[in-house]
């Protein structure tokens, strides 16, 4: 288990996590409690919103998991069981 907030993953470990999910970084964004959508983060390309997460970590929704049989953006938690 990596804690995001005391070792935020690299701009390049997010992008391989987000390819390896198929799916857009955008679709990763912690929305709320943050201020994404003001930023106009939710419409923003991969590259731009993933060095807004590392540039601030709590943009990240979590939890991403990443197993030998892929990664999956745990949310629902039940979603962890593809990849167990």
């Amino acid at each position: 288990m990596i804690q995001y907030l005391k070792t935020p993953p690299s701009a390049e470990k997010l992008a391989q996590l987000y390819r390896d999910a198929g799916m857009a970084a955008r679709e990763g964004l912690r929305l709320q409690g943050t201020d994404a959508k003001e930023r106009g983060l939710t419409e923003a390309d991969d590259s731009t919103v993933i060095a807004a997460m590392v540039a601030d970590p709590k943009l990240i929704e979590r939890p991403l998991v990443e197993t030998e049989k892929g990664v999956r953006l745990c949310r629902p938690p039940e979603k962890i069981k593809e990849i167990l």
